[in-house]
């Protein structure tokens, strides 16, 4: 059997082992996924890269793990949107995002309900050009962010607001916006993408307001501020073409003609690099399905290596089962075996049980036959007592009148020296120890190991106080005061070891 449960062990530990090597490859993806997916979130709310957006959806599609988690499927939902935003997939995006802000809700993400908000506006610009719409959608994004004093996204919706209030034709609200923008731009130093639009925003605005001065002096601004973005070309060809209206207004025409050629070749420009964006974005989208492609075949491949095992399994538990089967009948054979030997040992058991049974009855016949002669001797060693003590008084009556009397004959001396021998504590005790080994053959030796220092009168004593005899009688026995008893009794606890508390019959009794 010993055998048999070793190999069924290492046959288990071979089968399990490579599967559950290749459940650890898949364990080890969905450990790091969902904290890979919130740090990725969050980079990209700092940066709005393009390429680390591209990783993130390309990690989510390629790890197709199931996340119950709101807080999780809520972020995966909003990167979604934004990837169809940037693909001009407008009404997939709105879904999309409508989807992400349900969850958000739900577990009170309040960044990611003003960001879903924020997008949802450039959405809508871009999809219906519901100018009025959006601009309460990027209004609410600033009321969320500002409930987590979320700076960076603040400023997000205020360039939103302003390019919103422009295309309502709202110069002087625009500006409005557009200095919020540049206030909190003035705290969080890091966001410069989109100061040198936003002075082209306030250059543009003036010029429509006829602040003429005003408008030459953020036109400039925006000139100078040389940082290159995904839209600087088109940003340029801004600059030029209100450039460009500014001379015109000045009647400097010429000026006005070199601009408008600027704004001609800043478009071809600006047109290459969003082709170029898009066209990059679909690449890596095409490479993505590859990647997939790839991926599935490697899954078909891992399952193939799967079902070889499971065949090897099954194959290798047909073995296991015959092997089994062999053993059941062995042990069948050897718990037949058993049975009958089992029988036979209860047949005996009973037989035990009944001699047990009888010696237990002669036990306690013994006993009582013990207790009868214990109850015997103590009775004549009692009735020996009070004989002696009559013996005694008699004795010193007649020496009291062998006193009084001194031409006493000598036939009373004669007749009292014979019954002082009468009462000799030596015949006495020879005869009380004869009787006592009766019941208790093996005292005295169990008594010497115990103490091997004691001496004759204290093993006397030993005797009489197993016997339960009192101070008082064995005083009598031994023609002694009760007082000299107790002595003897204090000297031999001392001998024993014991304290003053501990009883001296106990310990004898138990010998």
């Amino acid at each position: 059997m010993k055998n048999n449960k070793t190999f069924l062990f290492f046959l288990i530990i071979f089968l399990i082992a490579p599967l559950a090597i290749l459940s650890q490859e898949k364990a080890i993806t969905v450990k790091d996924y969902k904290e890979k997916v919130i740090k990725d979130y969050y980079r990209f709310q700092r940066t709005e890269d393009g390429q680390l957006l591209d990783s993130i959806l390309r990690f989510i599609k390629l790890n197709k793990i199931e996340v119950e988690e709101d807080t999780i499927k809520s972020k995966i939902y909003y990167l979604n949107g934004v990837k169809n935003l940037f693909l001009t997939r407008y009404d997939k995006a709105e879904e999309t995002f409508l989807k992400s802000y349900e969850l958000a809700e739900k577990t009170n993400d309040i960044l990611l309900k003003g960001t879903i908000f924020n997008s949802r506006g450039v959405t809508i610009t871009k999809g219906s050009a519901n100018y009025k719409k959006a601009k309460v959608l990027f209004e609410k994004a600033v009321v969320e962010y500002k409930k987590i004093n979320e700076i960076p996204q603040q400023i997000d919706a205020y360039y939103n607001l302003t390019v919103n209030a422009k295309r309502r034709c709202k110069w002087e609200e625009s500006n409005k916006y557009a200095f919020e923008f540049l206030k909190l731009l003035n705290k969080y130093e890091e966001k410069i993408t989109g100061l040198r639009r936003m002075h082209y925003f306030i250059g543009h605005n003036y010029l429509r307001l006829k602040k003429y001065d005003d408008a030459f002096r953020n036109l400039k601004i925006a000139e100078g501020i040389t940082f290159k973005d995904d839209s600087f070309s088109f940003t340029t060809s801004l600059i030029n073409e209100t450039y460009g209206k500014l001379h015109e207004e000045k009647k400097e025409y010429k000026k006005a003609l070199e601009r408008y050629k600027n704004v001609t070749n800043n478009l071809r420009a600006a047109n290459k690099e969003t082709e170029k964006r898009i066209e990059d974005f679909y690449t890596r989208e095409l490479e993505l399905e590859n990647e997939l492609q790839e991926k599935g075949k490697e899954i078909i491949k891992d399952q193939n290596r799967i079902i070889l095992w499971s065949v090897l399994t099954i194959v290798l538990l047909v073995v296991l089962i015959l092997t089994q089967i062999f053993y059941w009948k062995r042990n069948k054979e050897k718990n037949r075996e058993i049975k009958e030997l089992n029988k036979e040992l209860a047949g005996l058991i009973v037989d035990l049980k009944g001699k047990n049974k009888e010696l237990s009855k002669n036990k306690k016949e013994i006993e009582n036959l013990l207790k009868l002669n214990e109850q015997a001797l103590f009775s004549r060693v009692l009735k020996i007592s009070t004989y002696n003590d009559a013996i005694r008084k008699i004795c010193k009556d007649l020496e009291t009148h062998l006193e009084n009397n001194l031409d006493a004959s000598s036939y009373f001396i004669t007749i009292n020296k014979k019954l002082l021998n009468l009462i000799s504590e030596e015949e006495l005790w020879e005869d009380f120890r004869i009787q006592f080994e009766k019941t208790r053959p093996d005292f005295y030796n169990k008594l010497k190991k115990v103490a091997p220092n004691l001496s004759v009168n204290d093993l006397k004593h030993c005797t009489y106080i197993v016997s339960n005899l009192k101070s008082k009688e064995v005083a009598q026995l031994v023609n002694v005061s009760p007082r000299s008893v107790e002595t003897v009794r204090y000297r031999i606890k001392k001998k024993m070891g014991l304290e003053k508390e501990e009883s001296l019959y106990d310990l004898l009794s138990n010998l």
